[in-house]
């Protein structure tokens, strides 16, 4: 039977932590609040002092994803930065499983999410934008980001899957195999630098 005064020992960096090991081990469709509270050892009631709904629960799970991603050196060109940043939140994403989802189902509200998004707005505002400007490319940044990581996971899943042979059979001229993604991620980043620079000497 559960301790009456069993929740009041809980803080929400345990329910969190528990979150997490249930992205890393099952998936994001996984997090709920009835697993949860099973794995703590208490009724899903006692979570609701600690958090209000499984939103909330989602994006405090979103902040920790987001905590202790490397910042570049600030004494380099704004496109090394947007590079070295972009390759550390991909890896960052490509080591917590599903993490990518939870980022693109959650509002970025949260303290650790905040700080990334000011440090990245902060490089697109040393490039020469206007706050405007900087916000948009911070929009198309985070929106590439994203969704080349979400496709990540689908290849990823593909070349996982014994039964799938790695050539597709293609009529056309070109092999289509399980893509390079570091060439491809960093291809797409160059070539959205590229474009940014357009616009800045614009």
């Amino acid at each position: 039977m559960e301790n009456d005064g069993h929740h009041k020992m809980l803080d929400k960096s345990k329910i969190v932590r528990v979150a997490l090991e249930i992205l890393q081990e099952e998936g994001y469709k996984s997090i709920t609040i009835r697993k949860i509270a099973e794995r703590l050892g208490i009724k899903s009631a006692s979570l609701y002092w600690h958090i209000k709904n499984k939103n909330e629960l989602l994006e405090l799970v979103a902040d920790e994803i987001c905590k202790n991603i490397p910042f570049p050196n600030k004494d380099v060109d704004w496109d090394e930065q947007l590079m070295m940043i972009a390759k550390e939140w991909r890896g960052k994403l490509l080591s917590i499983r599903d993490s990518a989802i939870v980022i693109a189902e959650t509002a970025p509200t949260t303290p650790y999410r905040r700080q990334l998004i000011d440090e990245i707005h902060g490089i697109f505002k040393k490039a020469g934008m206007g706050h405007k400007e900087a916000f948009s490319a911070l929009w198309f940044f985070n929106t590439y980001t994203i969704s080349f990581i979400l496709e990540e996971y689908r290849f990823l899943e593909i070349a996982n899957k014994d039964s799938v042979n790695p050539a597709l059979e293609t009529p056309s001229s070109i092999n289509l195999t399980i893509p390079d993604m570091d060439q491809e991620f960093q291809f797409g980043m160059e070539v959205m630098i590229t474009g940014l620079k357009g616009k800045i000497d614009l």
